[in-house]
This record gives C-alpha cells, sequence and structure tokens, in this order.
C-alpha cells in the first residue's frame, strides 16, 4: 500500500530538488543511488539499526559538523517527549508598559493599583515525520566496509541542509532588508551596530545573533584592512567569532562557510556576500525571545534524534533510511534584518 507523499514546505522542496532528492514515496521501481523521501508505510515491519542510532547521534554532535551548527544557531532546538506541542504565547509589548510612578504609591487604608492579567493563547500542533531513503545495489558496496555509516552521514546532511535553507528562507521573509557598502570609506562594525540600536527599539531588545557569510566577513576584513589606519587595522584584526561578538555587543556570532549545489558544476554559500541578525537562545524559558526554534521528538532514534533503518526490497536491493521529527516554529517575526553586502 502506497502512502501519500510528505507535505513539505516550498523552501525544503526547493533545497531537496536542488540536492537530486527525488519527491516520491514509490520506490518499487527506483534505479539504485536514487534518494527519495522515506516511505513510513516500509518501515513499519523493520528494526531500527542500534548501531547506526548511536553513530548517527554521535556525528549530529559532532564539534566540526558545520551543517548541525548552523542549523541548531539559526533555530536552536527544542526537545519534547510527544509529537504533539502545546505553546503558550504572550503579547510581546507588554513586558515594555508603562505605569505613572504615582500610581504605585499606596495610600493610607487603601488598596495597591491593580493592572489587568497578562494576555496569553494557547495553540497546539504536531510535529512532523521527516526522512530520506537511498536504494542501494548489494554488488556496489562490496569491498566497502563503512557504506552504512557513508551513506548514514550522507542522508542526515542532506536533512540538515534542507533545515537550514528554510530556517534562512523563514528569516529573510521576515526581515528588514537592507543594503551596505564595505570598502575603505565605511566602517562595517558600526553599520551592524546602528541596525541592531534599529531593530532593538522594535523589539525592546537588542538582537542576539549575527551571522556572516564567508564572503561577507571577507568584505568586513577588507574594508578595514584598506584603511591603513591604527584603529582600522586594530579592528581588522578582530575576526574571530568571539572578537566579532565582543565588538558588536551581540551574544553569539557565525562566520557561515557551508554550501549547497547550486548547478550541476558549482556550489553557493548558504548565507553568501550577506549578514543576518536576529535572535537564537540556545535553552528555552518560559519567555523564548528566539525569532524561530526547531522542535524535535528527542530519543526518536532511541539515543539521538535520528533513527536508522535498512530494508531489503529483494535479492539484490536494499533501502537504507533516515528519519526524525522536526517541525520549524516561527515564535516571531520582529527583530530581524538581512544585510546584502557589496
Amino acid at each position: 500500500m502506497k502512502q501519500a507523499p510528505l507535505a513539505l514546505s516550498n523552501a525544503r522542496q526547493a533545497a531537496l530538488q536542488r540536492a537530486g532528492v527525488i519527491l516520491s514515496n514509490d520506490v518499487s521501481s527506483l534505479p539504485t543511488g536514487t534518494v527519495c523521501l522515506a516511505n513510513d508505510s516500509l518501515l513499519r515491519g523493520v528494526e531500527q539499526i542500534q548501531e547506526l542510532n548511536l553513530f548517527a547521534a554521535s556525528y549530529d554532535s559532532m564539534v566540526g559538523n558545520g551543517l548541525a551548527r548552523l542549523r541548531d544557531f539559526l533555530a536552536p532546538p527544542r526537545p519534547s517527549n510527544s509529537r504533539i506541542v502545546r505553546l503558550t504565547t504572550y503579547n510581546e509589548n507588554e513586558p515594555w508598559e508603562t505605569v505613572d510612578y504615582n500610581k504605585v504609591k499606596r495610600g493610607l487604608l487603601a488598596d495597591f493599583a491593580e493592572v489587568r492579567q497578562r494576555v496569553i493563547s494557547k495553540s497546539d500542533f504536531q510535529i512532523n515525520n521527516r526522512g530520506l531513503s537511498v536504494i542501494l545495489d548489494r554488488d556496489e558496496l562490496k569491498d566497502k566496509p563503512e557504506w552504512q555509516q557513508v551513506h548514514t552521514k550522507w542522508l542526515i546532511d542532506l536533512l540538515n541542509r534542507a533545515t537550514v535553507q528554510e530556517a534562512i528562507a523563514i528569516l529573510q521573509s521576515a526581515a528588514i532588508t537592507t543594503g551596505r557598502t564595505w570598502d575603505s570609506a565605511s566602517n562595517p562594525d558600526l553599520d551592524i551596530v546602528n541596525l541592531l540600536l534599529v531593530l532593538a527599539n522594535t523589539t525592546g531588545f537588542y538582537p542576539q545573533n549575527v551571522a556572516y557569510g564567508d564572503a561577507a566577513h571577507f568584505k568586513r576584513q577588507n574594508a578595514y584592512e584598506s584603511q591603513l589606519t591604527a584603529g582600522s587595522l586594530a579592528r581588522a584584526s578582530q575576526f574571530t567569532e568571539e572578537q566579532l561578538a565582543t565588538a558588536l555587543g551581540v551574544a553569539t556570532v557565525l562566520i557561515n562557510a557551508e554550501r549547497y549545489q547550486n548547478t550541476s558544476t558549482a556550489k553557493q554559500e548558504l548565507i553568501g556576500q550577506n549578514v543576518l541578525i536576529f535572535t537564537s537562545i540556545k535553552d528555552t524559558t518560559p519567555m523564548d525571545a528566539s525569532n524561530v526554534v526547531r522542535h524535535i521528538v528527542s530519543g526518536a532514534g532511541a539515543s539521538g534524534e535520528y533513527a536508522v533503518y535498512i530494508t531489503d526490497l529483494g535479492i539484490k536491493k536494499i533501502m537504507l533510511t533516515v528519519e526524525n521529527y522536526e517541525y520549524l516554529h516561527t515564535q516571531h517575526t520582529s527583530g530581524i534584518a538581512w544585510v546584502p553586502i557589496s
């Protein structure tokens, strides 16, 4: 019995199509080497591969995993033990309301002044089941003892790249777009600080995150180095993520060098010659100021976020599948800027 195709956002569909992923759940006649959407009906009688689950958890948490780091920087994880998540949304303006200072002073035998209760709304949603499968020929896997790990890692990367591109699309669509020119007559850090001030006057707090595409980061360096003054050279020497965060007065900076296959012969940067300003808080709180978060079902793969399956499709064909549960949720759209650099 065939299952209906999984519903994907337009951004995610485009990301998968660029990576050569077939948007279909019918694997009966696909050639070997094809990547397709995972078909849940084929997995119901198949055991998870525990060793590959452990490998997937280890790979996803690896310090050098640039895609996973960028993914969690743009949309920090919010683990859940259930696919059904209940969200409480607060009025974003209430924390900055003011009261006449004369009204907070209680008179003799009088009661304190009253204010209305905080305004909240609650909503429920279901975390999406996601996955990809690859069809493999047994003969092609001979003398390749690590084929399971290689293909598991590849499918996780494809899933992560789709998440990153969707998160960027969400943030960019809500952002204030304002271009800047960084040359020998400019002050790149001051440009970003001024934008932080503008955004703080909208949200009430400074954005916490700044992401530089590596081309934008090089533009910043070149602008300061070409000015040949003591101040500009001092700024040019501040090029690590920690130094940039201190210079801008934000919590975290990320310089992105991750790319995707844009055409058959060329790769393209995920952020490129742009700077993205937004808020992303690693740990959740009742008053979560993050723009976008990534709701996941923790322990879906027994030890981590991903579950890995191997399914026999006949004498010569096998299918390796990686799945997880994830939902990108836009919590609020204010306080975001997308800055193309020329």
